[in-house]
């Protein structure tokens, strides 16, 4: 392997690397610190606006944060081809801001809310987008599957296998807000990027 190819490699695994860091991190966290990070509706009415951030690096259980930390994993393997660590978090943040606001603003029901779900969501989304760019028909899959997943959970898919294992709720409406999340970003890159080629790769 050239070094060249290498330092892609080890540029495309940083950010994910980076994300489960911040979500182990949080999860062995004191509760004080944790109670502060937490996604909390009405805290977050109360100016709290950080928390549409934090609260998706929290998890419920050691099930939950390893699910998502592999999950986190399988996208790289996808996708690292589009990950260059500065462009990645700055994807990161954008999907969790805009699906912490999906659930401020249109699911009133959510009070509280953690975990890389949704966020997760935004990426397989974001990524499929990328390879039907490319011409890959495996992206119309992913975008499908995930937009016929996430409609499953919305007119009332069975989740309490999952929410046995995580230890909550399944916080279906997190999954729709990402995955729009996901079809929003590549938009808002062709806007205010310059063009759909100026993704996160370049960073």
């Amino acid at each position: 392997m050239s070094y060249s190819l290498m330092f892609e490699k080890v540029s495309s695994a940083l950010g994910p690397l980076i994300l489960i860091g911040l979500a182990v991190l949080a999860f062995f966290s004191p509760d004080n610190i944790r109670e502060l990070l937490i996604y909390d509706r009405g805290r977050i009415l109360s100016g709290e606006f950080w928390r549409l951030l934090t609260g998706h690096f929290l998890h419920t259980n050691l099930n939950h944060l390893l699910l998502n930390c592999a999950a986190v994993a399988v996208l790289w393997v996808l996708h690292s081809d589009y990950y260059r660590a500065l462009g990645y978090l700055l994807l990161v943040v954008l999907l969790a801001l805009l699906t912490g606001a999906g659930l401020l603003f249109f699911s009133p029901s959510v009070s509280w809310y953690v975990g890389l779900s949704g966020l997760l969501h935004g990426l397989i989304v974001w990524g499929g987008i990328h390879d039907i760019q490319r011409g890959w028909m495996t992206g119309y899959l992913i975008v499908l599957g995930t937009a016929g997943k996430v409609a499953w959970e919305q007119f009332g898919g069975d989740t309490s296998a999952a929410a046995a294992l995580i230890g909550a709720p399944v916080a279906i409406d997190a999954h729709l807000w990402g995955a729009v999340a996901g079809a929003l970003v590549p938009g808002l890159w062709l806007v205010f990027g310059g063009g759909w080629r100026r993704s996160v790769r370049q960073y």
